[in-house]
């Protein structure tokens, strides 16, 4: 009899253990939509190339050459004679590039535009 209710007894709260699980269904994935695509920046092809020159500042430069003196031996005072000539000076044209040539993109009202797609593009293309 104790065999019986030892049994019995392992049964209930066996059955009572799997009475109490329960099946939960898994969640349903979340789909998320990206949001669209805003372009911040403007198309090339509605902007106008404008060619900056180069600033320059230009000016003269004296060169100089210095000459060593002549000597010359004079037979009739038996003497060595010195003469002194002059250095060459002659003026010299230079200019310096202050800002060089450069390229920007105007707008229809002539305003520069530096958010260009197809600019900011071929810059974040890494490789």
């Amino acid at each position: 009899m104790t065999r019986i209710f030892k049994t019995t007894s392992f049964i209930m709260v066996l059955g009572t253990t799997l009475s109490a699980c329960v099946t939960v269904q898994p969640e349903a994935p979340v789909v998320v939509t990206a949001p669209p695509i805003v372009e911040t920046c403007i198309r090339m092809s509605t902007l106008t190339k404008v060619e900056v020159p180069a600033v320059t500042k230009s000016g003269f430069s004296i060169v100089s050459i210095e000459n060593e003196d002549e000597q010359y031996y004079d037979p009739e005072t038996k003497k060595w004679v010195t003469i002194e000539i002059p250095p060459i000076e002659r003026k010299e044209p230079w200019t310096k590039i202050i800002t060089p040539a450069h390229i920007i993109y105007v707008d229809s009202n002539n305003k520069e535009i530096t958010d260009i797609c197809e600019l900011n593009a071929a810059k974040s293309v890494t490789g």
